[in-house]
């Protein structure tokens, strides 16, 4: 029997299990026939499958008209309110080319939509890899490289796409071109991503510049009550996708979550634990060689027997231990989404769950560098609680003697170096810089082990990647460690420099995290990797990124990213609250959400100029 610490929980708790685990559907869903789960509504099913549908004949036109033609064609629409007609594109008669592609689109738009026309000089929407250079983003913002030809208006004078653009967004209108066309671009060489939904925050104009973007570069897009969806052209799953997407993208203000992680524990489970492995399709449980999805089936194993749920009082939320009823052994930790209490800017309340997984996901991907425990997004149904929630599971930690609450770090370095080696101080802090952690402290750091020297072992990640525009609240308690001084090994060096960003950016997309929480993960890896080659410490870099003091003043990391927004051109400040602390401040919209790749050069730029000149 283990005795259970406060600390050994996700968050400082445990998690109460005598439940099962099950399959999750939207509260909009749960109670409709089973065959809505299986196709689409059937407006969604007309829109891409049928014969002369909208999808089918928008891919068709956009896949064999140039980009200048399909920028033209938007802009025709939009002045003479034209949404349902597509009238043919004028196509010079002196390009053997464009006669052919003007006979084409006349047989796609006029003739049957079913038949599928072989590919033409290289033009063909399913090439994913096929590159349309619209903006030179990797030199001056003002270079556009392709022409946006003059479009004739119905009052004879003459405008385009970039005009429209300047018009409506004043001098950022490059940066938010730019903005969508980096990551329509990225969307489109990711032959796994099917769909693209833009927050409901964008402007009308916003919304329209996204549109602009997709149609040049031959993606669909769709509008919906508040949200514009992009999705590739040519595939009839898109609309299931589509459908499927809709509910998971209803508000800023709710978490996203993606169904697909909740598993019907009590049915697969009559498989065996082969087949219940085999039939869980989730693909991001793929990381950590199974340990993810052992761990759920002995979940489900206890919750079918003497599984019970035992609440932990300590820590911020709701925590559950799951364990058994009759021997009081402890499996998993279990914090409710609902149940969450903490209060961060630029996390919204009930994404602690997946933030908790992403930690997990991000380690395990560095062959579990930091030791975060197996974790997992679940839901369970919990006996005692009356109902099922939606949370974090995450293995119970046997042999761990308490947190670092309870012991304290001695000030001298030998005698901290017995009690705790240097390098497992600076696997749990690369781990905090890495993604911004508001809230490491002494009570979220197991021990582990019979005797000193103990091994650290970092839990509660809910608090982790705010926006890129909120960094005003990073807690690194083990700054007063004197092994964070200690500078680092050839094992953490190597660590830091294997580090990619833009897969790591590309795994939290597929978790649900927030594009503007994303480009926290990419400023921070940016900003390790710099200081680390410089030969600076960990504890330079935590106070580097910490406020000092009252945290009223930004840190130098915060200041940084001032001046990479006033030489890009993004509209970001410090403005105080009512406790005189400055607080970044933007409007929500493209370039809140995701700053264009200059910005980076800006920062990294600034970055280097900071940390070659700054005291150690």
């Amino acid at each position: 029997m283990v005795k259970l610490s406060p600390s050994s929980a996700i968050g400082g708790g445990g998690a109460s299990a005598g439940g099962r685990l099950s399959h999750v559907t939207l509260p909009s869903r749960r109670s409709e026939p089973k065959l809505h789960y299986e196709q689409p509504a059937k407006s969604s099913w007309r829109l891409t499958r049928w014969p002369s549908s909208p999808v089918k004949r928008f891919s068709a036109v956009q896949a064999l008209a140039s980009p200048v033609q399909a920028v033209k064609q938007c802009f025709f629409e939009k002045e003479n309110n034209q949404v349902d007609s597509l009238p043919s594109p004028s196509v010079p008669e002196s390009s053997n080319h464009d006669s052919t592609l003007s006979s084409l689109w006349r047989r796609h738009v006029k003739g049957p939509q079913d038949d599928v026309e072989p590919e033409i000089d290289g033009i063909h929407e399913h090439k994913v890899g096929a590159t349309i250079d619209l903006s030179d983003l990797r030199g001056s913002l003002a270079t556009i490289r392709v022409p946006l030809k003059p479009v004739e208006s119905i009052g004879g004078s003459s405008t385009s796409l970039a005009d429209l653009l300047a018009e409506e967004f004043g001098e950022s209108a490059t940066l938010t071109r730019s903005s969508v066309v980096e990551e329509l671009e990225e969307f489109r060489r990711h032959p796994e991503d099917k769909v693209k939904v833009f927050p409901e925050y964008f402007s009308s104009k916003e919304k329209d510049v996204v549109k602009h973007v997709a149609e040049t570069l031959r993606l669909g897009c769709q509008f919906g009550e508040k949200n514009v969806s992009v999705f590739k052209t040519g595939s009839c799953e898109n609309a299931t996708a589509l459908h499927t997407l809709r509910g998971r993208f209803r508000s800023v203000s709710e978490p996203v979550l993606h169904d697909e992680v909740y598993v019907d524990v009590p049915s697969l489970a009559q498989h065996g634990k082969d087949g219940f492995i085999a039939r869980l399709r989730l693909r991001r449980l793929d990381s950590g060689g199974g340990v993810r999805r052992n761990m759920l089936w002995d979940v489900a194993q206890l919750s079918s027997t003497d599984g019970v749920a035992d609440p932990v009082s300590e820590g911020d939320g709701g925590v559950y231990a799951v364990q058994s009823r009759t021997s009081g052994e402890k499996l998993a930790m279990f914090k409710p989404a609902e149940e969450e209490k903490f209060v961060r800017e630029g996390i919204i309340p009930g994404e602690g769950a997946v933030r908790e997984e992403a930690a997990y996901v991000l380690d395990s991907g560095a062959n579990g560098f930091s030791g975060v425990p197996a974790t997992a997004v679940a839901r369970l149904h919990l006996a005692n609680i009356g109902k099922a929630k939606q949370g974090a599971v995450q293995r119970f930690m046997m042999g761990s003697i308490g947190s670092m609450e309870s012991y304290g770090m001695p000030f001298d370095l030998e005698k901290a170096r017995a009690f705790v080696p240097v390098e497992q101080v600076h696997r749990v802090g690369l781990l905090d810089i890495r993604t911004f952690n508001t809230d490491r402290h002494p009570g979220n750091i197991l021990l582990i082990g019979d005797k000193a020297p103990y091994t650290m072992i970092p839990i509660d990640h809910g608090c982790i990647l705010p926006s890129w525009f909120h960094l005003s609240e990073a807690r690194f308690d083990w700054l007063e460690y004197p092994q964070c001084k200690v500078p680092f090994s050839d094992a953490a060096l190597a660590y830091i420099d294997s580090l990619d960003a833009e897969h790591d950016a590309n795994t939290l997309r597929k978790l649900g995290i927030r594009e503007e929480c994303v480009t926290t993960l990419k400023i921070c890896t940016l900003f390790m990797k710099l200081a680390a080659k410089a030969g600076r410490t960990l504890h330079w870099m935590g106070s580097f990124m910490q406020r000092d003091g009252c945290f009223e003043n930004p840190s130098a990391l915060e200041h940084a990213i001032h001046q990479a927004c006033e030489a890009t051109g993004i509209p970001f400040s410090f403005v105080p609250n009512e406790f005189n602390e400055q607080k970044g401040q933007i409007t929500l919209g493209i370039l809140s959400r995701r700053p264009p790749s200059v910005f980076f050069k800006h920062l990294e730029r600034l970055l280097r100029d900071q940390i070659a000149n700054t005291e150690s």
